[in-house]
């Protein structure tokens, strides 16, 4: 799909965001562990989304639709009604589902689809044979074969890629009948905001654990409890639409949780230092245009926020630098050399040193059509971009966005106050 974005003259307009995909997969996974009855509020319909409710309803969980909401009955004893489970494009469902798996009563094979077969899961070969019966990867990539049952114990992980990998198995010992006492540690942990999420998430369901020194201890097995619990609104992809009212206009967002442990909400300090206005009032968030100024950032733990304020920088004043470059190479695409490629097109600068982004206040255009390369953070950023060009954009690949945000040019639309084209061609 091809989708021309034209320039905008401003942005305004009061909004509720999507889900977040992040928040509702990790409450999917725990009430899949649950021996209890769940209700959850407000699931989005993003695809990573739907491919963690699909491993639910392939289970022997009761699921009943009431709505916008859906409540979830699992047994005692986790049990499929196949024996090949696919994850389809999601990379934090098969970090997390991944050792969760591992406390069924069968032998399971693990696929997924598209990217995601290319995206290193070597840690499961280092750390699921030491708990499980059998397991089994294809070098290092999905599919995988795992047998239970998973039997908890002291492990060691690397967290210097992913902090989803550390999420599985807390969850997958947290939830195991067979767990009595076990301590995880985290090796240069990446990401501690989403493992401090997940660890929210968990204490909801009752079982209450902490993170001191990198360290989790677990004593169990754990005692669950009857959940009821509301998605919140993502702040991964409110990022795109709060960079776009710094860059032209006023958003206000009316479901983002000011508390919230999502890693994204760090972006108020970015668009602080850049010079946007930013103004709570009753739980509901203003980001105006004010000034334009470069900013250094560090997104080491906060990665997918490279996208969208690798557009806010450049229409920075000045120079600005963002680290943590080094968490991107095993994304959708590697996103650092797409943004550097494809923005690269509209007029940005985007250069590397060490560990850090390094973008130049933008350029003249040298192309008014960009790739989206399958990546739906690339598309958005792409959006974003033209909005603020000066002619328009061909984003090709825009379906891209369905995989976290498939509204996501319709509220551009709506945001738009002049005759914005958001035409669609296939």
């Amino acid at each position: 799909m091809v989708q021309t974005v034209s320039p905008a003259t401003s942005i305004s307009g009061t909004i509720a965001i999507p889900p977040s995909k992040s928040h509702s997969q990790r409450i999917l996974a725990c009430a899949l562990l649950s021996n209890k009855e769940t209700i959850i509020h407000g699931i989005g319909q993003s695809n990573d989304e739907l491919a963690a409710l699909h491993i639910l309803k392939q289970s022997n969980a009761e699921i009943e639709t009431r709505g916008n909401s859906i409540v979830v009955k699992t047994g005692r004893k986790m049990q499929f009604s196949t024996t090949t489970i696919n994850f389809h494009e999601s990379g934090l469902a098969t970090r997390m589902f991944t050792p969760i798996l591992g406390n069924a009563s069968q032998t399971l094979t693990l696929t997924g689809s598209g990217s995601l077969l290319k995206r290193p899961m070597h840690l499961f070969d280092q750390s699921l044979p030491a708990v499980t019966q059998s397991f089994q990867s294809t070098e290092g990539f999905l599919p995988f074969r795992i047998q239970g049952p998973l039997i908890p114990a002291d492990m060691t992980l690397d967290g210097s890629l992913s902090s989803q990998f550390i999420t599985g198995f807390i969850y997958a010992f947290a939830g195991s009948p067979l767990l009595r006492k076990a301590v995880i540690t985290i090796e240069e942990p990446n990401s501690i905001p989403y493992i401090e999420l997940s660890l929210d998430v968990l204490k909801s369901f009752g079982v209450e654990l902490k993170m001191a020194d990198h360290r989790i201890e677990m004593n169990g097995p754990y005692t669950w409890k009857n959940v009821e619990i509301t998605v919140e609104g993502d702040w991964s992809s409110a990022s795109f639409l709060l960079v776009a009212a710094a860059l032209k206009g006023s958003i206000t967002i009316t479901n983002l949780n000011k508390n919230s442990h999502q890693a994204d909400k760090k972006l108020l300090e970015a668009l602080v230092d850049f010079g946007a206005t930013i103004e709570w009032k009753n739980d509901q968030l203003t980001v105006s245009t004010n000034l334009r100024n470069g900013f250094q950032f560090d997104a080491t733990h906060c990665p997918d926020l490279f996208p969208p304020l690798a557009v806010l920088a450049s229409y920075g004043n000045s120079e600005s630098r963002i680290k943590g470059i080094h968490r991107l190479w095993a994304k959708e695409s590697n996103r650092a050399l797409t943004l550097q490629q494809e923005l690269g097109k509209l007029g940005a600068q985007i250069d590397f040193e060490d560990d850090e982004m390094v973008i130049q206040p933008l350029k003249s255009a040298v192309a008014n059509q960009v790739s989206a390369c399958h990546d739906h953070r690339i598309a958005m950023a792409c959006a974003v971009f033209a909005l603020n060009g000066t002619t328009p954009v061909e984003i090709h690949n825009a379906e891209a966005v369905n995989k976290s945000f498939p509204d996501f040019f319709t509220y551009l639309h709506q945001l738009t106050k002049n005759a914005t084209s958001l035409a669609e061609c296939v």
